[in-house]
């Protein structure tokens, strides 16, 4: 069977964490920290829990709050 491969945004919170729990369940992960990370192959992605105020400005300003909104495999875990 295929190997997962997810997406695991990395401007702030616990996302090494969430990168290691993924892997210990087998699935590949990769941080997404710009646009060009966004437009890799993906069956997911994870948005750690952070200030959301902070994480909406940084979003904006690396353009990659139209493209994860728009995503329908985009999961919210909190902290």
């Amino acid at each position: 069977s295929r190997v997962m491969r997810i997406a695991i945004l990395a401007l702030q919170g616990a996302f090494a964490e969430h990168a290691r729990m993924m892997q210990k369940i087998g699935a590949e992960t990769f941080e997404v920290r710009q646009a060009a990370d966004w437009e890799q192959p993906k069956d997911g992605l994870i948005i750690p829990g952070g200030e959301s105020t902070v994480m909406l400005k940084l979003l904006h300003e690396l353009n990659l709050f139209e493209p994860i909104k728009d995503c329908p495999s985009t999961v919210r875990v909190r902290d």
